[in-house]
């Protein structure tokens, strides 16, 4: 307790002038170990105690268990101060049936933040499925090679040192130099094509400000373009994949003559060597659980592409919107216009995300989103999260996405109640007063779903 109250101590430091400039938004935050104990079948109870316990309660499965009594739900949600809080909204649902347990304008539409990242992602698994997995090629044309970017958004130079160990260039340019040596070439010419997404690589409502926060879009990036972690991202990601992979490949015996140069693979181009990005389960909950900006806006254009809209802001919200109203989680206030939730323009209702919170408990094919979500108190963004005592009870149980901008502050997920019950939930607030209060709020409006005895 006293170091996580410390470790917050030090970020008031900074933090309110990015609040003063506009700027603050949430994303990045590393996850903290998740070797941790886990018993699937517990509740928060006096034997068990949640408070700081570390434990993580499994995400629900949508079966029949205990039902919250809607009143006395009702009744422990009013305790909560929520004086200066602006506009709130807010639902609660049963996990299993759906079921509305409680709501408070749970049709308005408001600024979502990062908990959009959770209609991307849920959008995502229903039209990807979460198996699949976009390839990095290298093609051959003519005397030279095109490097060719599939979308991958975790495409890395060398090989992680812990898990989820995703594709390298490092790989493909050891394949490639190997095909290459056997056709007895030792140097060739570079071009890449980016092409696979189109439209802007930048929201046009996003400040350039957030440059920290989100790379320039393309379909073949390395490292998210950034040559290391104390750099910026590069603005051109695809130009600077291929010098990365260029001097890969000459470490590989492989010769790169000239500068790489952008270039369109031909379709019927002969495939020299390939690697194969994580499946979207796995990219949905690294998104999720560090609020991975650059990733969600990825998996929005695979979306465009995947539902022939194109891989662009436009196509990518299209496709959303399509799929989501199949799914019967949008709303006449629905606005998508990244897949981050970085842009002002989204609007979405505490209802839609409660809706789709509960999409992913009842299937299968859509559970990662609900797996990826961090701990309160524990994991990702919420690792600094529920630290108050009236929050406190809801560390380990509470799993949700945090959404942060300035004058924003939502959180929604699930937990598991005192009784044995299974909630998913959504709270909203936009221009409170008070924003470091506000959090409060929803750390505690979270933790009474699970301590309210109802």
């Amino acid at each position: 307790m006293l170091t996580a109250l410390l470790a917050i101590a030090g970020a008031v430091c900074w933090r309110p002038a990015l609040y003063a400039t506009g700027l603050w938004v949430d994303g990045g935050q590393p996850t903290v170990s998740q070797t941790l104990f886990e018993d699937p079948s517990a509740s928060p109870s006096a034997s068990q105690p949640a408070r700081g316990s570390g434990v993580i309660a499994s995400a629900p499965v949508a079966t029949p268990t205990h039902t919250p009594d809607p009143k006395a739900l009702a009744a422990a949600l009013a305790k909560v101060p929520a004086k200066d809080m602006g506009t709130t909204s807010g639902v609660v649902l049963d996990a299993a049936s759906g079921e509305l347990l409680w709501s408070s304008r749970p049709d308005a539409g408001q600024i979502p933040a990062s908990t959009l990242k959770l209609l991307t992602c849920l959008t995502a698994l229903d039209v990807l499925g979460p198996d699949k997995t976009f390839s990095t090629r290298v093609v051959q044309q003519g005397k030279g090679i095109v490097l060719v970017g599939g979308g991958d958004p975790y495409l890395a130079s060398k090989p992680a040192k812990e898990y989820p160990f995703p594709a390298t260039s490092a790989d493909l340019a050891k394949k490639t130099a190997a095909a290459l040596k056997k056709q007895g070439m030792s140097s060739v010419t570079l071009g890449y094509d980016e092409s696979l997404f189109s439209g802007p690589n930048w929201h046009p409502s996003w400040p350039q400000g957030y440059h920290d926060q989100v790379t320039n879009l393309s379909a073949l990036w390395i490292d998210k373009g950034k040559p290391d972690e104390k750099s910026a991202p590069s603005q051109t990601p695809a130009p600077t994949a291929a010098t990365v992979f260029a001097a890969q490949l000459k470490a590989n015996g492989i010769t790169v003559s000239g500068k790489p140069t952008a270039a369109a693979a031909g379709a019927d181009a002969a495939e020299v060597a390939s690697v194969q990005s994580l499946p979207v389960s796995s990219l949905v909950q690294e998104t999720l659980v560090h609020s991975d900006n650059a990733a969600a806006e990825v998996l929005l254009r695979q979306v465009g592409v995947a539902t022939g809209n194109g891989g662009s802001f436009t196509g990518g919200a299209k496709g959303m919107q399509q799929r989501l109203t199949t799914l019967k989680a949008w709303d006449a206030s629905t606005r998508i216009a990244d897949g981050s939730g970085l842009s002002r323009n989204n609007r979405v209702s505490a209802r839609v995300l409660g809706r789709a919170l509960h999409l992913a408990a009842a299937s299968p094919k859509l559970r990662p989103l609900l797996e990826g979500l961090p701990s309160a108190g524990v994991t990702g963004t919420l690792h600094l999260r529920f630290y108050t005592p009236a929050s406190e009870p809801g560390r380990g149980w509470v799993n949700a996405k945090t959404g942060t901008l300035s004058k924003v502050s939502t959180l929604a997920g699930y937990t598991r109640t005192r009784q044995g019950g299974e909630v998913v939930f959504a709270f909203m607030s936009n221009n409170p007063k008070q924003e470091w209060n506000v959090r409060s709020w929803l750390d505690q409006m979270a933790s009474t779903l699970v301590t309210c005895g109802c």
